[in-house]
């Protein structure tokens, strides 16, 4: 990305999963970058009252550093980086929205960071609470009115061939990245619909 390693003073983390912190340690150690992530994401990376036998382990998690919550911004410079609780996915999970510019123009970036892949794996109570953190989000990305649409997982959203189009894009071509605050909404209407159809095909049994 030709950016400096040593120029990064926060890592902000969408959820506190291994696949999602992995390097976040060796910033801290190299850099002094400070790591961040809600309360209950840090319990989630160091959870109490661990086995002993993970404590080699631990040596790749990065230090418990600085806490994150919903209505408390963080501001890097002259930016700043709004925090929203989005529990579903882990119980700290959350989504970022902050501004970027592209040829003088400003765009405001929606960054969920906790998106479910594998529904089949959710119980249907978190199935639930992720419904209500979509519907909590988006009450956020309309106010905010976000039109750049970015996650955390890359094959969630086609992310690589967009990157690819962003790559090969000729003078006067759209930013594949970017999309009207209508179409943003829409795609996050057909997950929770998704979601939905997956509780509904379920046994009353498997409530939990």
């Amino acid at each position: 990305m030709g950016l400096d390693p040593a120029k990064v003073k926060y890592i902000l983390l969408g959820h506190g999963h291994g696949d999602h912190f992995a390097g976040a340690g060796y910033f801290q150690e190299h850099y002094g970058t400070k790591v961040a992530t809600t309360a209950a994401d840090w319990d989630l990376i160091y959870p109490p009252n661990r086995p002993a036998n993970q404590a080699k382990q631990d040596l790749s998690r990065p230090r418990r550093d600085v806490v994150l919550k919903e209505g408390q911004d963080v501001t890097l410079g002259d930016e700043t980086v709004h925090v929203i609780e989005i529990p579903g996915h882990t119980p700290g999970s959350v989504a970022f929205i902050f501004n970027v510019k592209e040829n003088g123009r400003t765009h405001t970036v929606g960054m969920f960071g906790g998106t479910i892949l594998g529904q089949a794996r959710i119980p249907t109570e978190g199935l639930n609470q992720y419904l209500r953190s979509i519907d909590h989000f988006l009450e956020f990305a309309k106010k905010m009115n976000v039109d750049v649409e970015i996650q955390n997982h890359a094959l969630f959203d086609d992310t690589p061939g967009r990157l690819a189009r962003l790559k090969a894009r000729k003078a006067g071509d759209p930013n594949p990245l970017v999309m009207p605050i209508e179409k943003y909404t829409k795609l996050w209407g057909i997950v929770s619909e998704c979601i939905r159809a997956e509780i509904a095909r379920r046994p009353a049994t498997a409530a939990n």
